[in-house]
């Protein structure tokens, strides 16, 4: 059994959790491209056995979230699952300035991480810190929010799409514009419906996971430009260097049973850095 999985994460389950059924379900070695908080549903790509190779190699850096906002509340998490650490009056918005705020919010830009969240300062989890009532450094990360649409809105809610880079906090972004807004505003919901090329329709869920469910090849899931050709097998099978004249710097050779991520070493020398059989 290898491959990739896509199961779509129900709710109050942690990543870990999700991860710790299918290793146990399946008696397979189990990776994931990335967690959900434990609230949040949807997308969620394991690799089983042999694919957990091929994990740094599947595309999954750019993410789309389904996300809704309550406006007039301050929580300690940034969601409503935290506890309420302010309420303020909801002020009257119309639709030009909220798609304005929108606009503005989008592109490559610096995000505040929450204090609640796995992000570790010296080597400790900021969230243990925050649970340990001790004083949490604010950190940021670099990020970049491709598009955001609007799906609907009433007086104390905002629903929306975002497809965003790894590493993005739905729950700051949330924050965000409810600031530019001028209010206070926190996350109600999260649906995460893709990850790289995988979406929530390719998704089964956990109590479907059985030893004769059908996974995503793993050759077929990388997500690298490649090179098909069955005399290298020799080449690719003891990783051997090649010659190879091509624009890429990273690529996949693959010469059938055998096949593995190539990088450019100089010039037209390429090396072997990941055999994926």
């Amino acid at each position: 059994m290898n491959g990739i999985l896509c199961i779509n994460k129900p709710e109050s389950m942690t990543s870990f959790d999700v991860v710790a059924k299918v290793r146990r379900l399946t008696k397979a070695k189990v990776g994931h491209s990335g967690t959900l908080d434990p609230m949040a549903t949807g997308v969620l790509v394991l690799a089983l056995n042999q694919g957990t190779k091929a994990l740094p190699y599947l595309g999954v850096e750019d993410k789309t979230y389904h996300a809704k906002l309550k406006l007039g509340v301050h929580t300690s998490t940034g969601d409503i699952w935290g506890d309420i650490e302010r309420e303020s009056k909801v002020i009257p918005y119309d639709e030009t300035t909220l798609r304005a705020v929108l606009k503005q919010l989008t592109g490559p830009q610096e995000q505040r991480v929450p204090k609640v969240s796995a992000k570790k300062i010296d080597g400790k989890r900021s969230y243990d810190y925050v649970f340990n009532n001790e004083e949490v450094k604010q950190l940021y990360t670099n990020i970049t929010i491709h598009n955001l649409e609007l799906l609907s809105f009433t007086e104390t809610e905002i629903e929306f799409t975002a497809s965003v880079s790894n590493g993005t906090y739905i729950r700051t972004l949330c924050e965000d514009i409810a600031e530019g807004l001028g209010m206070d505003g926190t996350m109600s919901s999260l649906q995460r419906t893709k990850v790289g090329n995988f979406t929530l329709e390719q998704c089964i869920e956990l109590d479907a996971i059985s030893m004769d469910m059908t996974l995503v090849p793993t050759k077929e899931a990388i997500m690298l430009p490649r090179i098909e050709n069955e005399k290298m097998e020799d080449y690719v099978k003891n990783g051997k260097r090649l010659k190879l004249n091509t624009p890429h710097d990273r690529l996949l050779i693959d010469a059938g049973d055998y096949y593995a991520v190539y990088e450019r070493e100089s010039d037209t020398v390429f090396k072997s850095v990941r055999g994926l059989w």
